[in-house]
């Protein structure tokens, strides 16, 4: 419409009065188009008793911003009234980060990653306990479980770590053989 600077400031004024009216004063559509009407009283007159504060508008530039608040404002009336008083969810959004400890590692699964973790988080969750941990708690379980034998676990990390290659191949061959030749004879036998 090409306003001037004071057109364009009587413009913004009218419409914030008629969003003030809706949100502030909670009119209906009917009370705000009188106040609409109220406001251009006087437009295109030239008795200067008539003249509202709109009058620096012309009879064709006040039927477009009447246009124009119909197409906008007039005909979504309903969305405005729910805008401003309808009660609506309150989305809160943050930056922040929740970070879980990480769990201990359980022998069958690997130990977590100890990127992103603290120390602290990593030492007390990750770090395989003490052997003082774990004397404490097998003591613990002393009344439901037999206790280890030294001299068995001494033998079996002796023989294994002195047992070669083939030794180890020909014990895996020899334990199926045994095996199945058992089950053969028991079975021979029950035929």
């Amino acid at each position: 419409m090409n306003f001037s600077l004071m057109q364009l400031s009587g413009f913004m004024d009218l419409l914030h009065f008629l969003l003030e009216n809706l949100s502030g004063k909670h009119m209906t559509l009917g009370e705000n188009l009188k106040e609409l009407g109220k406001a251009m009283v006087g437009i295109g007159e030239t008795d200067s008793e008539r003249t509202g504060d709109l009058n620096f508008f012309s009879i064709e530039q006040a039927k477009a911003i009447i246009d124009y608040l119909t197409i906008s404002l007039f005909k979504h009336y309903k969305l405005y009234e729910y805008l401003f008083h309808g009660l609506r969810e309150e989305l809160v959004m943050s930056n922040e980060h929740v970070k879980e400890p990480a769990q201990p590692a359980v022998p069958p699964f690997p130990a977590l990653l100890e990127e992103d973790i603290s120390s602290d988080t990593y030492s007390s969750f990750v770090v395989s306990p003490s052997a003082e941990e774990t004397e404490s708690k097998q003591s613990d379980k002393e009344g439901y479980l037999e206790e280890p034998r030294p001299e068995a676990e001494s033998f079996k990390e002796d023989s294994v770590a002195y047992a070669t290659a083939e030794d180890q191949n020909s014990t895996v061959d020899e334990i199926p053989h045994e095996l199945i030749g058992n089950l053969e004879a028991e079975i021979n036998e029950k035929l």
